[in-house]
């Protein structure tokens, strides 16, 4: 009997990061990919005071039981261009040296986040249940990007963990720091606790997979 074994089209990394504690994580001067700077963090959440917020839903419905937080969408304009391009650029690296899925690109307004604890003892903290970013509905995402931008010393609780196994992985929490992981993986955001945390997050999109 001879046993033929198919070509490895994908590299089945559990997640990758662009970890903002490690310089070389960072683009040099005249790019635009990697790592957040603290400035370009900033700058990104300064778009919370210009555009609109809009609900987190969940499957186009309210489910605070299932996930609370705020949410602003950021649409692609002239001011936005560079964000978008740096979220483009970052993928476009990490899906060819550790999935090569076939990819379009962001076609869901990337959002915005604000996880922020209430002093109310009874309320719902902001928080988002254990899930996955593809399904019925959203079954063309197939790469997840999540985009630290607070200093983790400003808040307690909201982090973020994927189940690759039995035990979440211990994810690096840097301010600027990218994580991007498949979007069939489970992962939830615990319960903030104390403080305030920002965070950016958006889906690469792509033929369903077969």
């Amino acid at each position: 009997m001879v046993l033929i074994f198919p070509k490895q089209k994908y590299r089945q990394s559990k997640y990758t990061c662009y970890d903002a504690s490690q310089k070389e994580h960072f683009c040099k001067s005249d790019e635009n990919w990697g790592a957040f700077t603290g400035q370009e963090c900033e700058k990104v959440i300064s778009l919370s005071k210009q555009i609109k917020p809009s609900k987190a839903i969940v499957d186009g419905r309210m489910k605070h039981e299932i996930r609370k937080v705020n949410a602003w969408g950021i649409s692609y304009s002239e001011s936005t261009r560079w964000l978008w391009e740096k979220l483009v650029n970052s993928v476009k690296y990490a899906n060819s040296k550790w999935w090569n899925y076939d990819i379009y690109g962001i076609i869901d307004y990337p959002q915005l986040l604000c996880y922020e604890a209430s002093n109310n003892k009874d309320s719902i903290q902001d928080h988002y249940n254990k899930h996955i970013d593809n399904g019925e509905i959203y079954y063309y995402r197939k790469i997840s990007i999540s985009v630290q931008l607070s200093d983790p010393q400003d808040y307690e609780g909201s982090e973020l963990k994927l189940y690759t196994q039995r035990e979440a992985e211990k994810l690096p929490k840097a301010r600027g720091t990218i994580i991007l992981f498949p979007s069939f993986v489970l992962h939830e955001v615990t319960p903030i606790i104390q403080g305030k945390r920002w965070a950016l997050v958006c889906w690469v999109c792509g033929p369903q997979f077969r």
